[in-house]
Formats: structure tokens, C-alpha cells, sequence
């Protein structure tokens, strides 16, 4: 069952990569378009840095579920590292899950409290309305913490298997040479 849940997320979060290299994609266009029109037809587009500005919004907020499930994300690991046993950096790594579950959950919510208002305003350039990008970061974070509860399922069950218990983690040089192998 977990399997096949972690199995759809992933090809779910494949079309996500699409759609991010897409809005890349447009917004380059934009800007080389607004670039030019600004430097050698001498008329600036007023709409073009706002587009670019909430498909910048769209890459980053719908991308961060994409960086959790990689492990892509800064962190800083000089606890971690001096944790010895894999039963330990997983216990770890499960505590930082649960806090990153909450903070999703948390900025999830709150952006819900902008829905009301985003019915009504408009942007103002392209007069879209702003629920539009209020509901991509609630979106946006709902991704996250699906991917988030995903990962600590993955820990839960490194925990609770016999075969880890009293396993050292292999010192770096160990690792390297596992990786040339």
C-alpha cells in the first residue's frame, strides 16, 4: 500500500517537474522579451515583471515538495554527523520530519486566512485574482507535507527493523569506496 502511494506521489511529482520547467521556460521568455522591448524598442511592458514574479512563486513553493522527497534542502548536519548509529541519524532525521509536518501544516493554514481577501483583490498589472497565488502556497505546502509524511514513514521503518538495530553508520571513506563498488 505504501509502496504504491509512494509510487503515484513520484510520478505525480514528475508532472510537477514538467510544469516547473515549463513556468521556467515562459519566464525567461518574458524577461528576454521585457529586456528588449526595455533596451531597444524603449518601451517598457508593464505586466512582464509581474508574471515573472508569480511564476518565480510557482517554481519555488510548488518545487519544495520536489527538494524533501530528493533531500535537496540545506541543512546544516554537524549533530547528525556525530550521531554514530543509523537508529540514531533516523531518530534524528524523524524529529526533523515532524517539525518540518508542523511548519507546513502551519504556513498551510494561514494561507487559507488569505482566501477571503484574495477574492477580491486583483493584481495590479495583470489584474488576476490574487486567490490564484494564495491558493498556489497552500497548495504548495499541502505537496510538502505529503511528501514530508511520506519520508517519515520511510524512517518509521528503517526504526522498527531488526537489521538496523546496533548498526553503526559506515565512516566516509567506507561510503566511498561503497560507491565505487
Amino acid at each position: 500500500m505504501f509502496e504504491t502511494v509512494d509510487n503515484l506521489f513520484k510520478k505525480f511529482q514528475k508532472l510537477l517537474l514538467w510544469l516547473i520547467s515549463a513556468a521556467l521556460l515562459v519566464m525567461m521568455c518574458v524577461i528576454f522579451v521585457q529586456v528588449f522591448t526595455r533596451y531597444v524598442i524603449f518601451y517598457s511592458l508593464p505586466w512582464s515583471e509581474e508574471l515573472s514574479r508569480y511564476l518565480f512563486v510557482f517554481i519555488v513553493i510548488i518545487g519544495i515538495n520536489i527538494a524533501v522527497t530528493q533531500d535537496k534542502l540545506i541543512k546544516i548536519d554537524a549533530i547528525q554527523t556525530s550521531i554514530k548509529t543509523v537508529r540514531g541519524r533516523t531518530a534524528l532525521s524523524l524529529l526533523h520530519v515532524v517539525v518540518g509536518i508542523i511548519a507546513c501544516i502551519l504556513i498551510a493554514m494561514y494561507a487559507t486566512d488569505l482566501f477571503p481577501v484574495g477574492r477580491v483583490q486583483k493584481s495590479p498589472a495583470m489584474r488576476i485574482p490574487m486567490i490564484i497565488m494564495y491558493s498556489i502556497v497552500c497548495i504548495g505546502y499541502i505537496l510538502s507535507t505529503i511528501a514530508l509524511v511520506l519520508k517519515g514513514v520511510e524512517h518509521i521503518k528503517v526504526l522498527t527493523d531488526p537489521k538496523t538495530k546496533g548498526q553503526l553508520v559506515p565512516k566516509e571513506q567506507d561510503l566511498q569506496e561503497m560507491m565505487k563498488e
